[in-house]
């Protein structure tokens, strides 16, 4: 009886009745598998390798950023000396110095060790971290108003200042006097 074809068919198809055509759908299932793993380690690799240079760039613009507030706190302590005492300008240098040191040890570490120190302070202290991310946030979120209050108050200054009701009734009243006189005097021509 395994001699016999199924009605309809003249003959048998190559694999048909056997399991090779499961078997070559498993393989090309595991080989489609293979390549989406394999592509997608690759573009996680891609995307770590530009984030880092993202955080490589942040953090060489933060040292930076540093180096000018130490300089420009440095720069003031002179003034604080005048104004306040050479303790307090003694202050200002150390705060500088401070911040100096922190840009320095900033701009000497590898990205993966300040995430890996950020990853300890979070463990060793998670109210610490937390309450600075406050703080962060608060300060970035000051310094956003107040760039943005400064465009208001530019974009303000760039408009022309709209009149009043009392400078277009004077406006007005100029502009009827100086048309006036020329009526009165073509009637006294004519």
């Amino acid at each position: 009886m395994a001699d016999t074809l199924p009605e309809g068919t003249d003959h048998i198809a190559p694999g048909a009745g056997s399991g090779s055509t499961r078997d070559k759908l498993k393989a090309d299932a595991a080989e489609l598998r293979d390549r989406a793993t394999s592509r997608a380690a690759e573009l996680k690799s891609q995307a770590a390798d530009k984030a880092r240079d993202y955080a490589q760039e942040g953090k060489t613009r933060a040292a930076s950023g540093l180096e000018s507030v130490a300089k420009m706190i440095g720069d003031s302590a002179a003034q604080i000396d005048e104004k306040l005492g050479d303790a307090y300008g003694d202050y200002a240098r150390r705060a500088a110095e401070a911040v100096s040191g922190f840009s320095g040890s900033l701009r000497d570490k590898d990205v993966d060790e300040l995430v890996g120190e950020a990853r300890d302070l979070v463990r060793r202290s998670p109210a610490l971290a937390i309450g600075a991310a406050a703080a962060a946030g608060f300060v970035i979120a000051r310094l956003i108003k107040a760039g943005s209050e400064a465009l208001d108050e530019t974009a303000k200054a760039a408009e022309p200042k709209a009149r009043t009701d009392e400078e277009e009734i004077a406006a007005d009243i100029s502009e009827s006097a100086r048309k006036a006189p020329s009526a009165k005097r073509k009637s006294r021509d004519s």
